[in-house]
Order: structure tokens, then C-alpha cells, then sequence
């Protein structure tokens, strides 16, 4: 967490209003073509990357709840359908549950790389990246991986029985065929965030530096 913001009383106004943001801008990319991207058989998305700056910025706390927010609107369009993984985002466990974990994921990456680099732009722009690759590739493990647990045995008996799969598992079976696309998706998700967020973060480091918070 950003140490100006860290100095505040928790779940100040400022804290608040940060989270509020943050979760207001998930819902916009929620429901425009820029938070969910269309693919062939998934999509691709950017709602983590508020998360990610909530949780770099404001704090777990925030993040868990921008990521509570990522989950449900990532459920909510599910249930439309329109790709071949969308019935299994219906199940919480695949939709919201690693939206809401990653955040402490990319809290304690952000610590533990934090404490190898001296306090400065250098240091917090290393921090910013690391945690936002690593972080986005833990969420995306974590939603293949789910995908895989809960709905593997399902994939399989539509590849025998010669339903509509999507080509990655076709050509290389179930579980390497799901590692196949979250790699193929989580890539570029996490060259997006790393990009994104750090960028994001600094300009709000130099914002607020020397304010009260």
C-alpha cells in the first residue's frame, strides 16, 4: 500500500472515496467493450487492473472489494452466454471467488518485492510492475485453474462425444489445452496491467505526496 496513504485512519474519507472510484471504474469497464474483451472461446479482461490499483494504493481491504465487484459483474455476464466458457462463470467458485483472493495475493507480492529496493521511484515502479504480472498470472491461474477442477470431467465428455470445443483443447486435451488458453489470455492481460497500473500508481504517488491524507 502507497506508505502516504498508509499513515491515514483507516477507512477514511479519502479511503472511501478511493474504493468508491476504483469500484466505479470497474463497473464502467464491466459494461463497455473495454473490461471485457470477446474472443473466440473466452474473454479477455481488464477489471483486475483497478483491483490491482486499489489494492497497490488504498490496500487490501480495497482491493477485496473492487475484486468482490470484478467477480459479480464477471457473473452477471456470464449469464448471457456468447463463448464456450461463459456457463461455467455462472459457478461463484470460478467467477467471483479468485477475483476476490488475487488482491491478497498481489498485496503480499507487493511487500515482499518492496522490501529488496530501496524507498523511490525506481523501487515503486519495480514494485508496481512485479506485483501487477505476478498478481494478473495468480488470478488467471486461479480461474483456469477452477475451471479445470469443477468442469474438466464435463470438457472431456464433450470432446468424446465430439461437441463443440474450443481448438487448444481439441489439439491438446483437457487440462493442457485449458493451460494453453489462460496462457494465450493471461499474457497479454499481464503486459496490459503492468503497463496500466504502475503508470496509474505513480501519478497518484506524486498527487498526493506531501498531502495530508
Amino acid at each position: 500500500m502507497n506508505k502516504a496513504v498508509k499513515q491515514n485512519k483507516k477507512y477514511s474519507l479519502r479511503w472511501m472515496t478511493g474504493t468508491a472510484l476504483m469500484v466505479a471504474i470497474t463497473l464502467v469497464l464491466a459494461n463497455t467493450p473495454l473490461g471485457l474483451i470477446a474472443m473466440p472461446f473466452l474473454r479477455a479482461t481488464t477489471l483486475h487492473i483497478p483491483v490491482i490499483i486499489a489494492t497497490l494504493f488504498l490496500g487490501w481491504e480495497s482491493g477485496v472489494i473492487c475484486g468482490l465487484v470484478f467477480g459479480i459483474s464477471s457473473l452477471i455476464t456470464s449469464l448471457n452466454g456468447g463463448t464456450f466458457f461463459a456457463p461455467f462463470f455462472v459457478n461463484p467458485l470460478v467467477s467471483v471467488m479468485p477475483r476476490v483472493l488475487f488482491p491478497l495475493a498481489v498485496y503480499g507480492i507487493s511487500g515482499l518485492v518492496g522490501r529488496f529496493f530501496k524507498k523511490g521511484k525506481v523501487g515503486e515502479t519495480v514494485t508496481y510492475v512485479v506485483s501487477s504480472i505476478l498478481g494478473t498470472m495468480i488470478h488467471t491461474t486461479m480461474v483456469m485453474g477452477m475451471i479445470f477442477i469443477l468442469y474438466g470431467s464435463r470438457i472431456e465428455a464433450m470432446l468424446q462425444n465430439g461437441l463443440g470445443v474450443p481448438e487448444s483443447i481439441a489439439k491438446n486435451g483437457v487440462g493442457l489445452g485449458i493451460a494453453v488458453m489462460g496462457v494465450t489470455n493471461g499474457l497479454p492481460e499481464a503486459l496490459v496491467a503492468a503497463i496500466i497500473a504502475p503508470i496509474v500508481l505513480l501519478a497518484l504517488n506524486r498527487a498526493f505526496s506531501g498531502r495530508e491524507r
